[in-house]
């Protein structure tokens, strides 16, 4: 009779895919928000520099003091907001590289049930054929001993072989008879 493979610690195995994919998820929304600090940062240093070139130009051309005044006070607003979203960025590529690292571990711990849920089905698929080469051997001895018995000039041992095939059927060692 086959047995219905269990695997015990299925429980664990469900709720450590689930750990796996809540580390993804919060991979992913790290990793995204991380890129559009990245972003939005690299926008800010670009029109960074197209503001210092116009300024540069201004100065080249001799522009008014006030309006030259007026580009390096936004220059300056420009710079400090661009720090300030540098270090946004590099906090969330920081949180990202924190939540990589967890689902990483959070992979592995999954990773290593499912292997134990495979090697543990490979024994009871294994203990499954033993069981089953075991009733087809004791068959075998059966028809082997009632052939035996059938057969003219039977020997005296056959006697303790048809034991034997019994107790195997019933669980119990065989019972050697002197």
């Amino acid at each position: 009779m086959k047995r219905r493979f269990e695997f015990r610690l299925e429980r664990l195995r469900r709720v450590r895919a689930l750990e796996e994919s809540v580390a993804r998820a919060e991979r992913a929304r790290a990793e995204s928000e991380a890129r559009g600090a990245e972003a939005r940062a690299d926008e800010l240093r670009t029109r960074l520099a197209g503001d210092r070139a116009w300024v540069r130009t201004a100065q080249e051309e001799s522009a008014p003091a006030a309006r030259l005044l007026a580009a390096h006070r936004t220059l300056d607003t420009s710079a400090s907001r661009l720090r300030t979203r540098v270090e946004a960025a590099r906090a969330l590529r920081t949180t990202a590289e924190r939540a990589a690292e967890e689902h990483r571990r959070r992979k592995t711990a999954a990773r290593a049930l499912d292997e134990l849920r495979a090697r543990a089905r490979g024994l009871h698929l294994s203990g499954l054929a033993r069981e089953e080469q075991a009733v087809l051997d004791e068959v075998a001895q059966r028809t082997a001993s009632a052939r035996a018995g059938a057969a003219p000039g039977k020997a005296e041992g056959d006697s303790s072989l048809r034991s034997g095939a019994t107790d195997l059927a019933s669980g119990s060692p065989p019972t050697v008879r002197p």
